[in-house]
């Protein structure tokens, strides 16, 4: 399926990432509209599903986009079995700048379209999938009181592991002074 069929009239592919689930082969697009201001773009994300029941084969299980208001400037996704439960899922990015290199994070259980975790309005921070084991390791920096924006005093790193239902349980804290 080329990917660009499966997103919105007038917009373009911006990435593709594909997944396999115990529910059936996953790909998702992400897009942007056309502007003049790279800034203000219209913006999604978008997970399709095989499925093999006699209907349409490919179908949207999961969505979201993004107004020029909401000034997103770009969309990151990686798939992987966050949630130990032997399917692929979905971590996205929506990054919206500035210095932090602020946005929202969310995990998507492909098979479902679930979402699963969220994490909206964040700067300072990185979420990434646990390399060695199913799960999240949130990185954050921690400011003081007259730190500047380049030197937070310390990084906190928290691993998140998935308990089900929606819930997620902080496996290990380590916080390190700089």
């Amino acid at each position: 399926m080329p990917a660009a069929a499966l997103i919105p009239l007038q917009t373009t592919v911006t990435g593709t990432w594909y997944a396999a689930t115990d529910a059936g082969e996953a790909i998702v697009v992400a897009w942007q509209g056309d502007g003049e201001d790279p800034f203000r773009l219209p913006r999604g994300i978008i997970a399709w599903r095989r499925f093999a029941d006699g209907g349409a084969p490919w179908r949207p299980v999961w969505g979201t986009a993004f107004r020029p208001a909401d000034r997103v400037i770009g969309i990151d996704a990686a798939t992987g079995d966050v949630t130990g439960e032997g399917s692929e899922d979905l971590l996205t990015f929506a990054a919206t700048g500035g210095t932090g290199a602020c946005g929202s994070y969310r995990v998507i259980d492909l098979g479902t379209g679930a979402t699963l975790f969220e994490r909206a309005d964040v700067c300072d921070t990185t979420i990434e999938a646990y390399p060695t084991v199913p799960g999240l390791v949130v990185t954050e920096s921690v400011f003081e009181t007259g730190d500047a924006h380049c030197c937070p005093s310390r990084i906190r790193t928290t691993t998140l592991t998935y308990e089900g239902g929606g819930r997620w349980d902080e496996a290990e804290v380590e916080v390190t002074d700089l």
